[in-house]
């Protein structure tokens, strides 16, 4: 494999006593994506560590390290011992859980290249993600060609990420995305429906606003839409489980997430809105009062206009009221289901996170 990007704007750097990549470090708290290559981290000093804590949690995070002292037999035991403490080691330290939510740890255990990076400036050379390269000789370069650098990510994603192991067994991003479309689907229709009412400014309860609900079948669409994305995803997920079993009988884990994702994936995807609420949502109160002008657009002279109007309007909103309160126990239906529907994501969500790729630690 050869991969070349030719960049301009790049000056070569020396360093010892301090970190080459301090630049770049300092761009962490504004950058879009963050990648770090390095062959080892530190085992003791965790000042690195906190600088990709303190980054946005908007900020995509990927570290690829190799781990030092695993290697791929061992014919000593000792050898085999030192390698499981320091994979320990680094398991612990890059659990995603103690960074933003779009943090990824990879383990490349062929891995001898060193680059940290954000969208605006790259440093490829010598010094690892570690603290104690600050007291070698490192050179490098420091790249601010934003094009290079998106160039030298795609590299990163289509070659080493393809060869890496990650931390967890499985990817739940793609669940936890789906559990945040779902709440704000839930925060949509609980603004839509329910008032705050106040006594002399302080908060009393909530009341259902009725007629006065300003919602249309949009949230319909969006809630199928968000079905059709949950039953792939799940589908995607229980696939992966099963081929990632293939050459082993699954763990007894293993099964009962499935079943746990197959009984998830029926009670979202089966779920279907209270008839009475669609009919609410379908009922478009201009169109109504639009359609009585057109009938008797001949009656509707100058004097009795307004007459006409007010009438219409008043139809409209008995029409209107009658339907929302038709609808009430479905709308209280559904928002209860969104509550639970979110629940039972979050909690396959946490289940997926107590799985951690096995192939991580091969001494056992």
């Amino acid at each position: 494999m050869r991969r070349e990007v030719e960049f301009t704007r790049a000056k070569f750097i020396m360093t010892k006593d301090e970190l080459g990549y301090g630049d770049v470090l300092e761009d962490f708290s504004t950058a879009e994506f963050i990648y770090i290559v390095t062959y080892n981290i530190s085992k003791r000093i965790e000042t690195l560590l906190e600088e990709l804590k303190d980054t946005p949690e908007d900020t995509e995070i990927k570290v690829f390290t190799n781990i030092p002292s695993r290697f791929n037999e061992y014919t000593q035991e000792w050898a085999s011992r030192n390698a499981r403490t320091l994979i320990n080691i680094y398991v612990a330290k890059l659990d995603p859980e103690k960074f933003n939510e779009k943090f990824k740890s990879h383990f490349v255990f062929n891995n001898h290249a060193k680059i940290i990076m954000t969208n605006n400036i790259a440093y490829i050379g010598s010094a690892n993600y570690s603290s104690e390269s600050a007291n070698n000789f490192e050179a490098g370069v420091i790249i601010e060609d934003e094009q290079a650098i998106l160039q030298i990510k795609d590299i990163i994603d289509e070659e080493i990420e393809i060869n890496a192991e990650s931390y967890y067994a499985y990817d739940m991003l793609p669940l936890i995305f789906l559990a945040r479309e779902l709440e704000e689907i839930r925060t949509i229709l609980r603004e839509s429906i329910w008032g705050l009412w106040e006594f002399h400014g302080i908060e009393q309860g909530e009341y259902y606003k009725g007629a006065n609900i300003y919602i249309d079948t949009k949230i319909v669409e969006a809630f199928e839409h968000f079905q059709e994305e949950l039953e792939s995803t799940v589908s995607g997920l229980i696939r992966e489980i099963e081929s990632n079993s293939s050459n082993r009988e699954l763990t007894d884990e293993e099964e009962e997430l499935i079943e746990e994702l197959a009984n998830l994936q029926e009670l979202i995807c089966e779920y279907e809105i209270d008839p009475e609420v669609i009919e609410f949502l379908e009922f478009d109160e201009a169109g109504y009062i639009d359609d009585l002008m057109q009938e008797n657009v001949i009656y509707m002279t100058e004097d009795v206009l307004n007459d006409y109007v007010q009438d219409f309007t008043q139809q409209a909103f008995e029409i209107k009221d009658e339907r929302a309160t038709n609808a009430q126990d479905g709308f209280i239906a559904f928002d209860s289901f969104l509550m639970q529907a979110t629940q039972t994501m979050m909690d396959r969500v946490d289940e997926l996170r107590g799985i951690i790729n096995e192939r991580i630690d091969n001494t056992r």
